[in-house]
């Protein structure tokens, strides 16, 4: 991914890349149309779903087989201490014009998350 259209942040966490992917799940689960750690496709219907779940990190598209609403990514680097991370979604906050709630729940649960977690963010912004 590399260039951040919309960054929403960085992260420190003190935990391997296996038990962040962890706290990352638990962060979006809310939001995805089916709570469950499974990568799909988008489907005829608009939903909100996990297209990556790996160690390179997660990624979360909103929308259908013809439209994309928004993607959200989280890539991870480990580190000697844990890993590290940065989120960003594929265009400016301003120019989601669909399922913006979901968007916004994205970043505010994984805030949370990271808060019962103990991970540390920079610059994290929810909306």
């Amino acid at each position: 991914m590399g260039r951040f259209t919309k960054r929403v942040g960085s992260f420190d966490s003190p935990h391997s890349i296996e038990d962040t992917l962890q706290v990352l799940f638990s962060g979006v689960a809310e939001q995805l149309s089916i709570p469950s750690p499974t990568v799909s496709e988008p489907g005829v219907e608009a939903g909100v779903h996990l297209s990556r779940l790996d160690s390179s990190g997660l990624t979360v598209i909103a929308g259908n087989k013809i439209d994309t609403y928004f993607m959200f990514y989280i890539d991870l680097t480990p580190t000697t201490g844990g890993c590290t991370g940065e989120a960003y979604f594929d265009r400016r906050m301003g120019a989601i014009t669909r399922w913006m709630g979901n968007a916004m729940g994205l970043t505010g649960g994984l805030s949370l998350a990271f808060q019962r977690s103990s991970v540390r963010t920079r610059g994290w912004t929810i909306a």
